[in-house]
């Protein structure tokens, strides 16, 4: 177990780390939670291949990243998903204004990764609060003690969308927690039960991936079913 004094030092190391302009652009990419090759994330920082393979040996030496190799190519993804909290509560530091600015949030669009983003595998974003809120105000969920627990009316609603919560249970991973939306200032689902909602909602159609984005774009059809599904209004500006 680590002193004070390697506590201290490993926290600047890993903050120096991360708060590389070139690297924290990576990272930020990488929260979409898909795998990218050193060309791909050295196009995201704006800097040469050979600049980007030197930062990447330092994220994966440090445990922020991992790395697969398919064949000749080597993918690079978050570490692991205590990763990925991490960076997105660094995020949540971007949307609090200073004290000389007057907030404007409420008058802006809805719309791009403020309106629907993945939060490494899970919806985040107005959308993604607004799923929250809904399970909730309909019984579904229960938030207590910093988890989301699921009522028997909530597992029959995820059993009709194909969810299982027995199944989910029986992962190893958090079942359902409340993860701090950075720019909404409120919760949406993260653990097993965000990503089978999210994974149900993409292979639906319902929501669809933009390229080399985190955003994610609501279909006609993704509106129809959220309606139907979770009574709620959508809201788009």
């Amino acid at each position: 177990m680590m002193n004070d004094f390697e506590m201290d030092e490993r926290f600047a190391k890993l903050a120096v780390l991360i708060g590389e302009k070139a690297r924290a652009k990576m990272l930020w990419h990488l929260l979409d939670g898909r795998a990218y090759t050193a060309l791909e994330l050295a196009g995201f920082a704006n800097i040469s291949k050979h600049s980007c393979s030197n930062h990447l040996k330092k994220l994966v030496n440090e445990n922020i990243l991992k790395v697969e190799k398919q064949g000749r190519h080597r993918y690079f993804r978050l570490f692991d998903k205590q990763v990925a909290r991490a960076l997105e509560g660094i995020a949540f530091l971007t949307s609090q204004q200073p004290k000389n600015k007057v907030a404007i949030v409420d008058h802006l669009d809805k719309t791009g990764i403020r309106y629907a983003r993945s939060c490494y595998d899970h919806l985040a974003g107005n959308l993604g609060v607004a799923l929250q809120e809904s399970l909730v105000n309909q019984g579904f969920l229960e938030l207590s003690e910093g988890k989301y627990n699921c009522s028997e009316l909530g597992k029959e609603k995820f059993r009709t969308l194909g969810i299982f919560i027995e199944d989910l249970r029986g992962l190893k991973r958090k079942f359902a927690y409340p993860c701090l939306d950075w720019s909404e200032r409120k919760y949406h689902i993260g653990g097993a039960l965000g990503a089978s909602l999210l994974h149900h909602m993409i292979k639906a159609d319902w929501l669809r991936k933009k390229m080399h984005s985190r955003e994610l774009i609501l279909t006609s059809k993704g509106r129809h079913e959220l309606e139907k599904n979770f009574k709620f209004e959508l809201v788009t500006s």
